[in-house]
């Protein structure tokens, strides 16, 4: 293990001399802003100086939220390298990685956390991957987000496999303010945010309102009918109530927001390498924006959703060093996910009468169309006693998670019967279920040995239950069949998760830390038309081993950070997909009955390894400059996997991917920015911004025969500041780079090949205006 380390901490050596200015990967300052020990972070649920703690983060900070609209998930992704955010089918099909730990399909890897409750949400349909409409509304009036990387389960639970994503809210405050954010920009691009906060009672209770808006017409449009692609509006309020009588410190926290975005803009290609070992890249050049349309015959629902949450914080301090915390939070999302599943523009579907009111479209032309309902409710509560000693703090909790998830299935072929159209009036749901318990103890000791010397010792264990029920003997294309549920399983999991770390504090500005932590991922079901012996998937775990360093020079005007890691990953959960008998190959043992053109399910690959490396800096050499950069060296392998061959073998032969690299994950990946601020009347500044982001080519699958090709993107800002306001004007994009970002394979049904590949359509340039007014 030693040498795999120092391994990789030369490949990490060679990365950084390459790069000539790099910045702090776990450092996204506020422009200006000097000293790593200014930053405060709450990873381990109290505060701490970023500089100090024995962790990885990235922070993106309140001012670089409001400057540069950060309302999603993609926007975080882009300014930390390791972290990918991957959108596929449609806005509800995310695949979240990060540190290599790749997403294909079901749970995520990395956790989303909002105001330290677990939002991270789940799919039964391997279609959408990530947990979907679950996760895209975390981003509302927040004050910073902080990216952890590697295993956190202590402090961030059962879906911290590869670390977490934390979302942290503003706070109300006893002095009377508030923020308004407003921004216009092309593509129909419209923004508003404000917020208020005062005292209600004294310096006893205060209280903030907050408030968002958005609206985005697409950067694409169907030709049939002129609907926006990937547009998307986007309303919430939400208020939270802080109480501080004494000891006592209280918050309760409650949104709603409603989520529309349209169906995802993409058009599906044939690859023209079909040998066993060909490698098919996806460039620039590749893609054509003529070709992004969908069937017209009516107006797809894209991907909506309503989410409700709450949130009730509670802190009593008894003295001595004793506190006790409590975190319950309630989660509750509805939505509904359509979109035309073929990705063809044909409006009437075409095919061979088989009689009895029977067409098989599958031979000419589909409308085929993927239309759920789901219904996701979480319910958690964590309580916490923890002990601050001076050189010994300790803490002890439990953990309770109650999540039940409904997915009510209308997806149809048009024409294939009389009765199948292109709306669900007459077509009965197929409902399926996944009901999760998690019950957990945690604790850790953090002890001083010296004043230099801090040792941790932390552990978890987890106990899962998962249930699982679906209706899996109804034929998809002729929509015959049982529709009632015949599969039920159930099954638990559990699970030791240690993590120990030392933190050495060489000089009051430089700290070296080393780590040791595992992570785990519940196993499943497979809810879909596969042999019953495939059905159970098995849980995964990864040990992460860490040394970082983080430091400051030229009294804080220099300030940097490093690490190297090595994760050991087994059982990975990856998606595979057989030939139902819908199609020419098909069937096959491992999907004798389905009746599916391909069927994904998820199966169990044995090992694999990630070696990485990450380096940062920020630098401000004059009062106007401020300069940062920040590089990722990924290097995420399978070591053993056999596994069936999908295409082009027909039969499925078995063989070894070993060697293969995990799917969506670059080896190199980069930031860099720079801004430049200076006075230009007594009461108004001007500033210019202009940031860089980089990744390496990454491959879409495990066997390694479809490439990404490697992006570059560049944004700018220049605008006006004066005492309490910011005007702006932005340009995204500079370069219009239109490399693909995500694709995958799409089936083998007509008008697909049986190599068929969905690419998703890239942003395009654009730009816009920004006023924000605190007051």
């Amino acid at each position: 293990m030693i040498g795999k380390l120092l391994q990789t901490c030369s490949l990490g050596s060679m990365a950084a001399a390459a790069l000539f200015a790099p910045s702090v990967q776990a450092q996204e300052r506020p422009a200006g802003a000097s000293a790593g020990g200014d930053i405060v972070v709450t990873a381990r649920r109290r505060e701490e100086s970023l500089q100090d703690i024995p962790v990885a983060i990235n922070v993106v900070s309140q001012d670089t939220i409001a400057r540069k609209g950060v309302r999603d998930m993609n926007s975080v992704a882009a300014m930390t390298p390791g972290l990918q955010f991957d959108t596929g089918a449609s806005p509800a099909d995310i695949r979240p990685s990060l540190r290599g730990i790749a997403l294909i399909e079901g749970r995520s890897n990395v956790a989303m956390i909002v105001d330290g409750i677990d939002t991270t949400g789940v799919s039964l349909n391997t279609t959408v991957g990530g947990g979907g409409n679950q996760n895209a509304t975390a981003l509302m009036d927040i004050a910073r987000i902080e990216v952890v990387k590697g295993p956190q389960t202590v402090y961030f639970g059962r879906s911290a496999f590869a670390g977490a994503i934390s979302f942290v809210s503003k706070d109300p405050e006893f002095t009377p303010g508030g923020t308004f954010n407003f921004g216009l920009g092309a593509y129909g691009q419209q923004e508003a945010t404000a917020h208020v906060t005062g005292p209600v009672i004294g310096d006893v209770v205060a209280a903030k309102l907050s408030a968002t808006y958005s609206n985005f017409s697409g950067f694409y449009k169907n030709p049939g009918n002129g609907q926006g692609l990937d547009a998307s509006r986007n309303y919430g309020v939400g208020g939270t109530v802080l109480i501080e009588s004494g000891a006592f410190t209280g918050k309760i926290r409650g949104s709603y927001l409603n989520s529309n975005a349209g169906p995802g803009a993409g058009y599906v290609i044939q690859r023209p390498d079909t040998s066993l070992y060909g490698v098919n890249t996806i460039t620039e050049e590749t893609f054509d924006p003529d070709e992004v349309n969908m069937s017209s015959d009516h107006r797809y629902a894209g991907n909506n959703s309503e989410t409700y949450r709450g949130v009730l914080d509670l802190e009593y301090d008894f003295g001595n060093g004793f506190v006790l915390n409590s975190l319950s939070g309630y989660n509750r999302t509805k939505g509904r996910l359509e979109f035309d599943f073929d990705k063809e523009p044909q409006n009437v579907p075409q095919g061979v009468d088989l009689g009895g009111g029977m067409v098989n479209c599958l031979s000419m032309v589909c409308v085929g169309i993927f239309d759920f309902d789901n219904d996701l409710q979480q319910i958690s509560s964590d309580l916490r006693l923890s002990y601050d000693g001076g050189p010994i703090r300790a803490m002890v909790g439990g953990y309770v998670f109650d999540e039940n998830y409904e997915e009510v299935d209308f997806s149809r072929f048009v024409g294939a019967r009389p009765f199948i159209t292109s709306t669900r009036e007459n077509i009965d749901g197929r409902v399926n279920r996944l009901n999760t318990n998690t019950y957990s103890g945690f604790g850790s000791v953090e002890f001083d040995l010296s004043r230099a010397l801090t040792v941790t010792g932390e552990l978890r264990y987890n106990h899962e239950v998962i249930s699982a029920a679906a209706t899996t003997g109804v034929n998809l294309l002729f929509l015959t069949g049982a529709n009632e549920i015949d599969f039920r399983g159930k099954t638990s999991f559990d699970a030791w998760l240690p993590r120990v770390s030392a933190a050495w504090k060489v000089s009051p500005d430089l700290n070296i830390y080393a780590s040791a932590a595992k992570g785990s991922k519940p196993g499943g079901f497979n809810t879909g038309q596969v042999r019953d012996d495939l059905r159970p998937f098995g849980q995964e775990s990864i040990w992460t081993y860490e040394l970082g360093v983080k430091g400051s020079l030229l009294n804080g005007d220099l300030n940097f950070e490093a690490d190297v890691y090595y994760s050991d990953w087994s059982d990975l959960q990856v998606t595979t997909v057989c030939y139902g008998s819908l199609s020419a190959q098909g069937p096959e043992p491992e999907c004798p009955n389905s009746s599916a053109v391909t069927l994904n399910y998820i199966i169990n690959a044995d090992k694999a390894e990630v070696k990485g490396a990450e380096l940062g800096v920020n630098a401000t050499p004059f009062h106007w400059l401020t300069l940062s950069g920040s590089y990722a060296y990924t290097d995420s392998t399978f070591k053993d996997f056999a596994a069936r061959d999908v295409f082009p073998s027909p039969a499925g032969v078995d063989r070894q991917f070993g060697g293969n690299r995990v799917p969506l994950v670059p080896r190199h990946s980069a930031t860099g920015m720079v801004h430049i601020e200076a006075p230009l009347t007594g009461e108004l500044d001007g500033f210019i911004e202009g940031t860089g982001n980089y990744r390496s080519s990454r491959f879409a699958r495990f066997d390694n025969r479809v490439k990404l090709d490697q992006k570059f993107t560049a944004d700018a800002q220049i605008g006006l500041k004066g005492g309490s306001w910011t005007a702006l004007v932005y340009v995204n994009n500079i370069f219009n780079d239109l490399t693909p970002d995500f694709s995958r394979f799409w089936g083998s049904f007509n008008p697909s090949t049986s190599n068929g590949e969905y690419i998703t359509a890239p942003a395009r340039r654009t730009g816009g205006i920004r006023f924000i007014k605190n007051f």
